[in-house]
Order: structure tokens, then C-alpha cells, then sequence
């Protein structure tokens, strides 16, 4: 491929991508306005609201919200990439515990969609240095992200494995959905590629969720990859450098309350879990 049909390759990726993000964005929106009418009219009606429908439209005016949200977090936080805004609050914490807490508070979610979730994990605890946000993050979107492609009855599993020779933690997100071929694993991470085998319309998304994983992991000194050996499902890697920060003191503390990472769970999966 020449310079400039590399170029144009690029230039037409960014329109499409630009393209779905309006799209993302719209959706969202009409829906929230489209149930604030509705509601309006049944009370300029004079239309009295049961407490069933009251909270079926407020239901979606939440979700909704949280799909708008999401999508401004993820902006916000490729742009702050593209300037090099972004910064670690790197802790020296037990990656274990970060870890776990967020797949079992993602364990009700995928229960209401009959799905299964499972964590294993060879170490207890193992302390490292990161930023417990930005790995938060990750996890949760590439459970989101299996969460898409796993049917009915089907089975996700967060494991971690630790190489104390390499002095690497890795991070495996299995799920038992479509396969990911070595074709669409080298650009499944990419900004503004997306594979038309991979996505459809009904899970499309804007593409931003994974390019955010590659780069918050690569911040951290890390890489993550799709494991295209890996049969019957598809299964992310990604691993972590064990230090310590020499300046960080340990903290062994767990900083969010139960609440809150419901509440990071709730923005997460708003586009595929109905509140």
C-alpha cells in the first residue's frame, strides 16, 4: 500500500468512525427525549402515571444517561491520550483484590443476562505498583466486551496467572463466544478500525473501549493481545509488571465502596445490560 492510499485508508476510517460516535451520541439522546415527551404528554393530559410506568421511563431515562456518560468518559480520556494528559495515581496495592472485586460486582449483571462469570487465580495476593482506576477500567470493559459476545447460558472467566522469573502478572479474559481470527486480532485495538467480521449493528459500539485497554496497559509498562491459539471463544491477555513504586507505601485498602463500583458497572455495560 502507497503513502497515500495509506492516507486515504485512514482518512475514511476516521469518517466512519466519527460517523458511529455521532451515531452513539444521538441514540442515547433521542431516547431521553423521546420518553421526557411522553411524559409530558401524559401529564399535560392530565394522565395519571402508576408507579409501574413512572418507573419503566425513568429506568431508561437512567440507563440512557449512563450510555452518554460513558461515551463522554471515553472521550475525554482519548483526548487527554492524544495530548499526553494522562497521568497514573500509581499505588503499590494487591492486584488480586482490585481484580476480584470488580468481576464479583459485575456477577449480578451477568446473572440477568444468563451468563456466568468465574475468577481464579494462583497467588492471594501479590502487590504491585498501578493505577487501581485505569485497571478498573480494563477489566470491566473487556467483561463488557465478552459480555456482547457470549450467549445465552454462556460462560466468561477472569483468571490470573503470575511469572515471578519474568516478574509479570497476567490477566486472561475468557469468553466462550465467536472466535477472533489472527486477521482481526492485529486490529481489534486500532482507534479507528473495526472488523466486519467481529461487529455488527447490534454491537458495534464506537471501537474506542479496546484502544483505551492497549493504551491504559501500555501506560502501566504492560501489553495486552488476543490469544488467536485459543479455541472455541475468544480470550484477551494482558499482563502487568511486578514493582513496587519506592516512594508509595503499601496500601492494602480497598478505596471504593460497593456503591461505587455498582456504579462503574451501571456506566460499563449500559449498552448492553437493561437497568
Amino acid at each position: 500500500m502507497s503513502a497515500d492510499e495509506y492516507s486515504s485508508s485512514i482518512f475514511l476510517s476516521k469518517m466512519n468512525y466519527f460517523s458511529t460516535l455521532s451515531h452513539e451520541f444521538k441514540t442515547p439522546i433521542n431516547i431521553i427525549l423521546s420518553s421526557v415527551q411522553l411524559l409530558f404528554k401524559l401529564l399535560s393530559d392530565n394522565y395519571e402515571i402508576d408507579n409501574t410506568t413512572l418507573l419503566k421511563y425513568l429506568t431508561i431515562l437512567k440507563q440512557n444517561s449512563y450510555r452518554l456518560l460513558r461515551l463522554v468518559n471515553n472521550v475525554l480520556d482519548i483526548s487527554k491520550l492524544e495530548n499526553n494528559f494522562t497521568d497514573l495515581t500509581l499505588l503499590n496495592c494487591n492486584i488480586i483484590n482490585i481484580v476480584e472485586n470488580i468481576v464479583l460486582s459485575t456477577c449480578d449483571y451477568l446473572e440477568q443476562n444468563n451468563k456466568n462469570i468465574i475468577f481464579d487465580t494462583d497467588e492471594e495476593e501479590v502487590f504491585l505498583s498501578c493505577d487501581p482506576d485505569k485497571i478498573e477500567k480494563v477489566i470491566l470493559n473487556l467483561i463488557s466486551n465478552s459480555l456482547k459476545f457470549t450467549d445465552d447460558n454462556g460462560e466468561i472467566k477472569v483468571i490470573i496467572s503470575t511469572d515471578y522469573k519474568s516478574n509479570r502478572l497476567f490477566i486472561h479474559v475468557q469468553n466462550n463466544g465467536p472466535e477472533i481470527s489472527i486477521e482481526d486480532s492485529k486490529k481489534i485495538f486500532s482507534k479507528y478500525i473495526q472488523s466486519d467480521h467481529l461487529f455488527t449493528s447490534e454491537n458495534q459500539g464506537t471501537g474506542i473501549g479496546l484502544f483505551l485497554c492497549k493504551s491504559f496497559v501500555e501506560l502501566h509498562g504492560g501489553e495486552i493481545w488476543v490469544n488467536t491459539n485459543f479455541k472455541n471463544g475468544a480470550e484477551f491477555i494482558f499482563y502487568l509488571p511486578i514493582k513496587l513504586t519506592a516512594d508509595k507505601k503499601i496500601d492494602k485498602s480497598i478505596s471504593d465502596t460497593p456503591s461505587s463500583k455498582i456504579e462503574k458497572c451501571n456506566i460499563e455495560f449500559s449498552d448492553v445490560y437493561s437497568f
